[in-house]
């Protein structure tokens, strides 16, 4: 008898037929089958894993452009993976004015800026200011409010304000103040014309702290206006070239050298300052004003008295009820002289008596010779009364008087005189 054994392990069926051909039953011949497919398949397998990998698909055409193979000669190759030898390719600077739709934005935006003085004009100020308008405030601690100011019957101007320290015009550091004011207005930044330079020096009475500024008036001239037209669309280029203007004039006065006194160190003041300045000059009494988000024209008083001959009354909020507070100014008719000849420019700071509330203010301008400048000299006194206001009318005469000047006081005027006070580098014509 013929002896057949079959074995299976771990799923692998092997067939040992030592003798005999076809198995004679059936489940002998199915169990065979299975192992001789079995074997098949692990055979084909090994098979494909020696044959040769399949040919690569065909590459498809690349987009754009083909790069072009390097020179015999060329001693640089590049490696598969290295960058590129040589700079860097970098993005060109796009002109914002150029092309068609950069003109007509230039166009625009210049034809925006010719008007903006008459429309700032229609709502006018009190005590014959003109009309006032804030650019918009450039984010930074160094640049200072920018107001246009359209006046009464002159040409619109610029205004910056930076706080200075007090000994400039009362202390060690008063020297000759016309020499440097005399220079920066000589000498026009890269992006503006110096109109006027005003010193202004704030003395709130005996409680308060007494503060000095300086105003520039930049000149609104049309090549200031194309510039500005060309660096960015709407208000924003014009603020960011008279800042520019502004501060190139600030870093000028605060320079320490021969020429004349020293301003700095400079600080600029931003709108909210700018605002409450203005409004602690009219009525010194009252608090802290709302900043320009909570109202249009926070500084102004609510009612302006100008029947009294010898002062005006103005009335305002001071805290929970309204106060009133009395002005008086008047103009240096004759100055007083330096060791050198020159005017003594820090003198109207002088002629405010100890314990009196109020403002001196100096206002500088070129003349009509190169080098030389002309001036004009307002003090004002404030007081709660009208008899207070007289006792400071006679302190102001006395202490101008005692420093070898004049001081005449604009009767029947002050509800208008008073604004020559104001950090508007008014008053000089």
């Amino acid at each position: 008898m013929r002896i057949r054994r079959v074995r299976a392990l771990a799923g692998l069926v092997e067939v040992d037929m030592r003798s005999g051909p076809v198995p004679e039953s059936r489940w002998e011949a199915e169990l065979c089958h299975t192992a001789n497919v079995a074997t098949h398949q692990q055979q084909t397998r090994g098979q494909a894993a020696r044959q040769s990998p399949p040919p690569p698909a065909p590459q498809r055409k690349p987009r754009g452009p083909v790069p072009v193979p390097a020179a015999k000669g060329s001693q640089q190759q590049r490696q598969p993976g290295a960058e590129p030898v040589g700079p860097k390719p970098t993005a060109r600077n796009v002109d914002p004015a150029g092309g068609l739709f950069g003109r007509l934005r230039v166009r625009g935006t210049r034809r925006r800026l010719r008007k903006l003085p008459a429309l700032a004009a229609r709502d006018r100020e009190p005590f014959d200011l003109g009309g006032m308008h804030w650019l918009p405030q450039l984010s930074g601690a160094l640049e200072p409010a920018l107001v246009l100011h359209a006046g009464h019957g002159g040409p619109p101007e610029l205004l910056a304000v930076a706080e200075i320290a007090t000994s400039v015009l009362r202390g060690a550091d008063t020297r000759d103040l016309a020499a440097r004011l005399g220079e920066c207005l000589n000498t026009p930044p890269a992006a503006g014309t110096v109109r006027r330079i005003q010193l202004l020096y704030q003395v709130p009475g005996p409680a308060g702290r007494t503060r000095a500024y300086a105003v520039l008036s930049l000149a609104y001239h049309p090549a200031l206006i194309g510039r500005a037209a060309k660096l960015c669309q709407g208000e924003r280029g014009l603020a960011l070239v008279a800042t520019k203007a502004a501060q190139n004039v600030f870093a000028q006065l605060s320079r320490d050298d021969a020429t004349g006194g020293r301003l700095g160190p400079l600080v600029p003041l931003d709108r909210a300052a700018v605002t409450g300045l203005l409004g602690s000059l009219l009525l010194p009494g009252r608090g802290p004003l709302p900043g320009p988000r909570h109202a249009e024209t926070p500084w102004q008083p609510e009612e302006v008295d100008a029947r009294a001959p010898r002062g005006c009354a103005l009335t305002g909020g001071s805290g929970p009820r309204a106060a009133t507070w009395w002005h008086a100014t008047g103009w240096v008719k004759q100055w007083p002289r330096t060791l050198g000849g020159a005017i003594d420019l820090a003198a109207p700071a002088a002629f405010l008596p100890s314990g009196v509330t109020g403002a001196a203010s100096i206002v500088v301008g070129p003349a009509g010779h190169e080098g030389e400048i002309s001036a004009a000299g307002f003090v004002t006194v404030s007081a709660r009364d009208a008899n207070e206001l007289e006792l400071a009318r006679v302190g102001a005469h006395a202490a101008a008087e005692s420093g070898g000047a004049v001081l005449e006081f604009c009767d029947r005027r002050h509800h208008v005189a008073i604004g020559r006070t104001l950090p508007l580098a008014q008053g000089l014509r």
